[in-house]
Parts: C-alpha cells; structure tokens; sequence
C-alpha cells in the first residue's frame, strides 16, 4: 500500500480542505429531513460541509484500505464527496442533541438489478464506536431502503479479517453469500472479500421482534 508521510498528508489535508471549503462557498446544500429514524438517532441526506470531518474519522492507511479500497490515500473531502454515485444516497448518522454527525455510509443500486441496493462506506466517528451505534446506525440504513427505497435486497462485501465490521453486520441480520477476490490498483494485488446480503423477509422478521440485547460493535 502506497506510505502516507505525515507531514506531506497534513499539508494536502489542508490544502483540500482550502479548496473543498471555497468551491462550497458557492452552494451550500443542507438538507435535514430524517431518511429513518430510531428513537434519538437518524440518518439525514448527506451534506458536503461535513466531509472534512469525515477524513478525520480515518485514522491511518489501513484503515482507509479497508472503508475505501479503491480510494487512494490520502483521504480528502473531495474523495468522501466522490464516493456516492449519481444514483446513490450519502447518510449521515445523526443524534438528537449533537454537534454534527456520528458516522456515515451510502445506500447503492446495484448496477443492472432492480429492487437491489447496497451499503457502502459504512464508517462511525472512533468515539462513538465500540457501543452498538455501528449496528443502530446499519439498522436505519435497512429501514430507508426497504421503505423508502422499496428494495428487495440489500449486499454489502467487506474484508474478513475485519471481525469488527462483520460482526455488526451479521448481528443486524446480514447473512454471509459468498468469497469474492478483487484487484485493488491501491494495493496492487488481489484481496479475498465477503460478499453479505439481507432480504425484505428477514428484515421485516426481525423487526417484528422485540428488540435483542446486541453486542458491542465497533
């Protein structure tokens, strides 16, 4: 993976967030209506004056490895801006009563497949991990897709080795398909991923159920 200097990525840090922050200036969307919610927490329509906190969220290139593989380090706002496509929904994860955001992650269609969407991007701000908000927070983004979104099934992939994050998403009902492996030119190499998905029957299953006891997520 390409090193990050950390005084070379402070600087481009800075220098991005300069130039995100003047192009902003000239259109300065905000959008605060609750996509789902769950007691005090939310997802909200993402908006582009938080991607510079967001890059703070990510601690070192392994990290970003395994939110963003395909994105070249350093992560800048632009980059975060660039992850949803067109078609895409960028989320913020939000509590009544903060200053700003909890974490973020985007609900995908899914190229070519109807009533098919995925999760990605899925990533908490570090204080606020460890304490099942990464679960309450995938929670929402199942009920915006398949109630507002009307899909029929929602995938994901994520690295095996990245316990944390396949935990949380098995806990919330995301059953394994199966091994991808994927070229990443960020590595230059191949990487085995899990390729996870959930359905409208077992989502609404599970929430007609009285809601568990969850383990800590990251």
């Amino acid at each position: 993976m390409r090193a990050c200097v950390p005084g070379i990525c402070g600087i481009a840090r800075r220098a991005d967030m300069i130039a995100f922050q003047g192009a902003m200036s000239l259109n300065l969307p905000y959008a605060s209506a609750d996509l789902a919610r769950e007691g005090p927490y939310y997802l909200q329509t993402f908006d582009r004056l938080w991607a510079p906190r967001i890059c703070g969220w990510v601690a070192h290139d392994a990290e970003l490895f395994w939110l963003a593989p395909k994105t070249f380090p350093p992560l800048t706002a632009a980059k975060v801006v660039a992850w949803a496509g067109a078609d895409g929904t960028p989320c913020l994860f939000m509590r009544d009563g903060t200053d700003g955001p909890l974490g973020y992650l985007e609900v995908n269609p899914m190229p070519l497949e109807p009533g098919h969407l995925w999760l990605g991007h899925c990533l908490l701000n570090p204080d606020h991990r460890g304490i099942g908000l990464g679960q309450r927070m995938v929670r929402l983004a199942l009920q915006f897709a398949f109630d507002r979104r009307r899909a029929d099934r929602i995938s994901l992939v994520v690295f095996p080795e990245n316990t944390a994050a396949v935990c949380c998403y098995r806990n919330v009902g995301f059953v394994d398909v199966r091994n991808q492996v994927k070229y990443f030119h960020t590595t230059g190499r191949r990487h085995v991923m899990l390729e996870m998905t959930i359905d409208r029957t077992a989502f609404g299953q599970r929430t007609a159920q009285p809601d568990p006891i969850r383990r800590p997520d990251h």
